[in-house]
């Protein structure tokens, strides 16, 4: 009893205790930076960090950003209580920290200014998703959140617009809580697969706190549970006239002709085993040879993008298909790689002599830009925002510049990020998960065609770095 009670506490307290979930190492070094006076209004200084993505995942051509939403909910709720606040203290490694900086714990709240690319939008490696300016402590804390959050509905969103493109325009329904990582990742799986194109999930929860439509079926059990498969059918029938019979328990084709031989109308029958080219074929056939002409044909089990291909190439009957494994765990490669990294900091502080050269006026502020210069991890400067050019109605290439850049070459552009929160105030309502998913829809429209083919992998991007970029990023000296 006692571990059930832990349980159930622990899973009420989830959202109280949010601002734990960050890695060890940020909590650390705000103590080292509360120590170094970083917060004081004699140092007025603003952290600029940006996420964005090294490499995509194997095998993919764009990517969508998704998890905004979240992160925004995160920022805005994010209190460190008296609990958390002596659980830190009682940490070893804490036993030299000054109350100051635990009283300093104690007040935070997020005051910073969040620029965002909207959810929804495709996106190519190295361009910024998020910019965060805020206290350093602030910018810092929160990063482990941030990329948790964006990283894995990043994920599965674009999984999710794979799999839709490659079913052109049949349904994909998200059926894959059970394999998700846990059951919150199976509501967040749920909301990026929506996202991503997909017509509805079978996460109960999701439909609830989203309203994503909800799908399902039967599972065999139902039917195991009866003496004859037909009796099963009978009932289930009898209570949810628009619910699709699991037809596989035995034998999918016979148990398709005790359907009809019930005299049993279903609006429609789902296939979880067997070659579903071949079952669906001769389902049909059956099902129409008995005027059966409106019972749809769902298929599932382990299904992907390039199976679902093959079965919409080849014509197969199939009305619906349902997808759990491969797109709410992204089977084939289960990781997005953003990083969240320093890239200025931004002080009305007269800068020394010594570094004069790094600093820039922008609206009476003073940029110190940042670059990581490690092999293979090399890191741009400075704020930056992302012009779109758009040339007949489609992606012709990005342009990344500085956040100051007000002229962009070419045809019409589109400036990507947006604000949405300043001095820690939301500034707009966040869009619903259904208008995120028609704004995804446009996205995709935008895309060139062979950036819709599953095999093209490009080894080059659409995207550009300014002439002022680049520049600066040849004349920068780190240190």
């Amino acid at each position: 009893m006692e571990g059930l009670l832990l349980s159930s506490n622990y899973v009420r307290n989830m959202v109280a205790d949010i601002a734990l979930c960050t890695d060890f190492y940020e909590l650390t070094m705000a103590a080292a930076y509360h120590r170094l006076d970083f917060e004081t209004s004699r140092r007025k200084k603003n952290a600029i960090f940006e996420m964005f993505v090294r490499k995509l995942p194997r095998n993919r051509s764009y990517m969508v950003a998704a998890g905004l939403e979240q992160a925004i909910y995160f920022l805005t709720k994010m209190k460190f209580n008296n609990r958390h606040i002596s659980y830190i203290k009682s940490l070893k490694v804490f036993k030299d920290v000054g109350q100051n900086f635990f009283e300093y714990l104690r007040r935070i709240k997020f005051t910073g200014t969040v620029w965002a690319v909207p959810e929804g939008t495709i996106l190519f490696p190295n361009e910024p998703i998020i910019r965060i300016e805020a206290p350093l402590i602030e910018a810092q804390i929160i990063e482990t959140y941030i990329l948790s959050m964006i990283n894995f509905q990043s994920l599965i969103a674009t999984k999710a617009s794979r799999i839709v493109s490659a079913s052109k325009g049949k349904p994909i329904i998200e059926f894959g809580s059970r394999r998700a990582h846990g059951p919150q990742a199976g509501v967040l799986a749920a909301r990026a697969s929506y996202i991503g194109g997909c017509m509805g999930t079978s996460n109960t929860l999701a439909g609830y706190k989203l309203r994503i439509p909800l799908f399902g079926t039967m599972a065999h059990s139902f039917v195991m549970s009866f003496d004859k498969e037909e009796e099963a059918f009978k009932e289930f029938n009898s209570l949810f006239p628009s619910g699709y019979l699991l037809v596989d328990t035995y034998d999918s084709l016979t148990a398709i002709k005790k359907i009809i031989d019930a005299g049993i109308h279903t609006s429609g029958i789902r296939l979880d085993s067997g070659d579903p080219y071949y079952q669906s074929i001769e389902a049909r056939r059956l099902l129409d040879s008995a005027g059966h002409f409106s019972t749809k044909i769902m298929i599932s089990g382990d299904l992907n993008e390039y199976l679902i291909r093959d079965l919409v190439n080849r014509d197969a009957p199939i009305d619906y298909f349902g997808v759990g494994t491969e797109l709410s765990t992204s089977r084939d490669d289960p990781a997005m790689n953003g990083v969240y990294k320093l890239v200025g900091i931004r002080t009305h502080k007269p800068s020394p002599s010594n570094v004069k050269k790094k600093y820039i006026d922008n609206q009476n502020d003073k940029i110190l830009y940042k670059i990581k210069t490690s092999p293979g991890k090399k890191t741009y400067p400075g704020p930056k925002q992302i012009h779109r050019i758009i040339e007949n109605n489609m992606i012709k290439e990005d342009v990344i510049v500085l956040e100051d850049e007000k002229k962009i070459s070419g045809h019409l552009h589109v400036p990507l990020l947006r604000k949405f929160l300043e001095n820690g105030k939301i500034l707009c309502k966040m869009p619903s998960v259904e208008e995120i998913r028609r704004y995804h829809s446009q996205q995709v429209n935008l895309l060139p065609p062979k950036f819709k083919d599953l095999d093209f992998v490009p080894e080059v991007f659409p995207v550009i770095y300014s002439e002022k970029l680049q520049a600066m990023m040849n004349q920068f000296k780190p240190g």
